[in-house]
């Protein structure tokens, strides 16, 4: 059976061999033929051809391996870099998916949270309106024994003190309310 490799057809050893045997018991000429080709092939156009047909092999052989695993190597990394986009991409997915899944409940829920935060707004009314009164005490009584005078409603401290919290401004409207009342 014979292949056709690339360009050069291929014949099986032993056909060659059985040819070359036929060849040389009946013909003189292929007996002198091949008994002329070795003084050929020490001469120049020999050893060209035996460079030649050993840079064939060469090409043939490890060249076209190096080549089709250099190929091989190629797709292997640009699959592995897909893979590896793959892979993030869901890991990304799969680790944002709770805080996704809040942020779509609190979208969700935005009216009730409205409606909370306006609750929690008027459940504190009361308190900031007493904060921001100034019943029960007058402004000129405002200076205290252990802590000078303070612009209540400005609720700023003396130059050499922060500004006061609502916490603080709660406080000090309670104390003047409760000196006013003669409690100590």
């Amino acid at each position: 059976v014979n292949e056709v490799k690339g360009r050069m057809m291929v014949v099986p050893e032993g056909i060659v061999s059985g040819l070359g045997a036929m060849g040389w018991g009946t013909s003189p000429h292929i007996r002198c033929a091949s008994l002329l080709i070795v003084p050929k092939m020490l001469g120049k156009e020999g050893r060209l051809f035996v460079l030649g047909y050993a840079l064939a092999a060469i090409y043939e052989g490890p060249v076209a391996n190096l080549r089709y695993n250099l190929n091989e190597v190629i797709a292997s990394l640009g699959c592995t870099v897909e893979l590896q986009i793959n892979n993030t991409r869901a890991a990304w997915r799969t680790s944002t998916a709770p805080l996704r899944a809040v942020f779509k409940d609190l979208l969700g829920s935005k009216d009730s949270l409205k409606a909370e935060t306006l609750n929690i707004s008027n459940s504190f009314e009361d308190l900031d309106a007493q904060v921001k009164s100034e019943a029960g005490f007058k402004l000129e009584d405002a200076t205290d024994s252990e802590e000078t005078v303070w612009d209540v409603e400005t609720r700023q401290a003396p130059a050499s003190r922060q500004p006061l919290s609502t916490q603080k401004m709660f406080e000090l409207k309670t104390k003047l309310r409760c000196s006013c009342e003669g409690v100590p």
